[in-house]
């Protein structure tokens, strides 16, 4: 978890707290809590997917600076800076939407090991004096999990932490970790049924992956376009993993999420259809385009940017050669 955790921790507990106070139940907190902030990020979703829409488009532009200015790089990324621009392309528009969930994934991580801090709001000098009691009654070391042990050790012989008082005793022994018969404070396990929530997580985890490549082709065409091919067998592996050794209310938000994206990507191919918008991002740049153009041809008439002793003939000539120099070689239809 460590100290990012802690600082991401603090304002998402706070969050799950209050649900929890409205709910009164510990997995429909973690789910409510995926649900909204899913909710909360689609804007950003819609962001992301106008943007690869954009990015798409955008390709021939680069694939051309590529090839004109192969052996001048300083060049190609001045060209390049100046497209951006000029199209009003941000390349790493799409960056944030990816990273939120997984800044997100930490301080949940936070959550759900230290419940009694999160949820059960326990003073800290109550929480260490439950830890020590169960270090001394089991024999057992600290660990990352020691909050969630000190639980179902409460829950299992209420007795023995009778001195930290019984409003305290009740408030923890009142906090259900159960979900489904599943235990969200245990980690799942390859020689117990628990193992079935990893082997969801990577399911939903490869479905979604298989479903975004589907619905949003268009960027199969984009350069590092190959890599989604590989991020679809990456994130399902690291899905298991995180399910597989995280506590289960870290499963539970994780498939919970993964079970709203996919239909948040069939919703979003709906209505902002990738492929849509990258025929509408064409259209935008190619009268951007002309735009220029038609403004570089005034200009060129207008200035006697040529020599004074040319005929207008060589003046026309020039100037044509000068506009195919800066354009025809940019796009290619």
């Amino acid at each position: 978890m460590g100290f990012i955790g802690e600082i991401i921790g603090v304002p998402l507990g706070y969050i799950v707290w209050f649900i929890y106070q409205i709910v009164q139940n510990y997995a429909l907190s973690i789910v409510i809590f995926t649900i909204l902030l899913k909710l909360v990020l689609i804007p950003m979703a819609i962001k992301q997917q106008q943007s690869s829409a954009r990015m798409s488009a955008f390709q021939p532009y680069i694939q051309n600076l590529n090839k004109k200015y192969a052996k001048n790089p300083s060049k190609k990324s001045e060209e390049m800076q100046k497209l951006y621009k000029e199209h009003k392309i941000n390349p790493a528009a799409g960056c944030l939407p990816a990273l939120i969930p997984m800044i997100v994934l930490f301080g949940m991580i936070d959550v759900v090991y230290r419940p009694l801090t999160y949820i059960v709001h326990l003073g800290n000098d109550v929480i260490e004096k439950a830890i020590e009691i169960f270090k001394q009654s089991t024999g057992t070391a600290g660990s990352t999990a020691i909050q969630l042990n000190v639980i179902n050790d409460l829950v299992a012989d209420p007795s023995k932490y009778s001195e930290l008082g019984e409003d305290v005793v009740n408030s923890i022994k009142s906090f259900n970790l159960e979900f489904l018969g599943l235990n969200l404070g245990e980690v799942a396990s390859l020689s117990s049924i628990t193992i079935i929530v990893p082997i969801v997580a990577l399911v939903l985890s490869f479905l979604v992956m298989l479903i975004s490549m589907k619905t949003n082709s268009a960027s199969a065409d984009m350069p590092g376009g190959g890599s989604m091919k590989i991020i679809m067998f990456i994130m399902p592996i690291f899905s298991f993993w995180i399910t597989l050794t995280a506590p289960m209310g870290v499963s539970l938000y994780w498939i919970t999420g993964y079970v709203f994206q996919i239909g948040q990507v069939l919703f979003l191919n709906k209505v902002y259809n990738i492929q849509k918008l990258k025929e509408q991002a064409i259209l935008e740049f190619e009268q951007t385009r002309k735009k220029k153009k038609k403004k570089l041809q005034n200009k060129i008439k207008s200035d006697g940017e040529v020599v004074a002793s040319q005929s207008d003939k060589d003046r026309i000539a020039l100037a044509r050669k000068k506009l195919n120099a800066m354009y025809d070689d940019e796009v290619k239809d």
